[in-house]
């Protein structure tokens, strides 16, 4: 009926709109998200090890951010009636991928191949295309200022980090061609209402 509920894991109430899940739930979930992650990093290990920019305990943080992020997924997949869509922004793919945007390796097919068999859970993609110096102009006038990795980087420094994302991005789109799954390709340069209203008449 045209409802949107967004949420943010900061925000705890969200979640219990459509029910409330018992003590027991919510430790399975946990566990579960423990041992993903566990086996993630047991899998992709050497990203671990990658020269890339991070700060201060920023690689821990981001594992705090992972974790809660796919406990909340675990949440909502629980709870949503079967007639509701859970539309992440951007979902686990980017823990996947993001690492890659910061070193001269690329991501291997098989790691792309591990990653879709074990850790995607998703009907669509949704692949939102703009040009680079669009996508620099956003960064540039963002209220929280440039991602922490890119903060200190001068311009060209930042031309190549978002130029090598989108090349990342691009290839691992390409290799979920054979999955069960759209891919919902979208130009993000349209106003926000027009990018929703064409993601809702895909998913109807």
């Amino acid at each position: 009926n045209n409802e949107q509920i967004f949420f943010h894991s900061s925000n705890y109430n969200n979640d219990k709109k459509y029910g409330h899940l018992n003590i027991l739930s919510n430790i399975l979930i946990r566990m579960k998200v423990i041992l993903k992650i566990f086996f993630f990093f047991s899998i992709f290990w050497k990203r671990i090890f990658l020269k890339k920019i991070y700060r201060g305990n920023f690689f821990f943080r981001v594992i705090t951010l992972f974790y809660e992020h796919l406990v909340y997924i675990e949440i909502f997949r629980k709870i949503l009636p079967n007639n509701k869509y859970l539309i992440l922004e951007p979902g686990s793919i980017m823990y996947f991928v993001q690492d890659y945007f910061y070193i001269y390796k690329d991501l291997s097919d098989y790691e792309i191949k591990i990653f879709n068999k074990f850790f995607l859970n998703a009907n669509y993609i949704i692949k939102l295309e703009c040009s680079s110096q669009e996508v620099i102009s956003r960064l540039n006038t963002r209220k929280r200022g440039l991602p922490t990795r890119m903060r200190g980087l001068n311009e060209e420094q930042i031309e190549t980090t978002v130029n090598k994302s989108k090349k990342i991005i691009n290839n691992y789109i390409s290799k979920c061609n054979n999955l069960n799954l759209r891919i919902i390709n979208l130009d993000s340069s349209n106003n926000t209402e027009d990018i929703k209203k064409k993601i809702i008449e895909f998913i109807k």
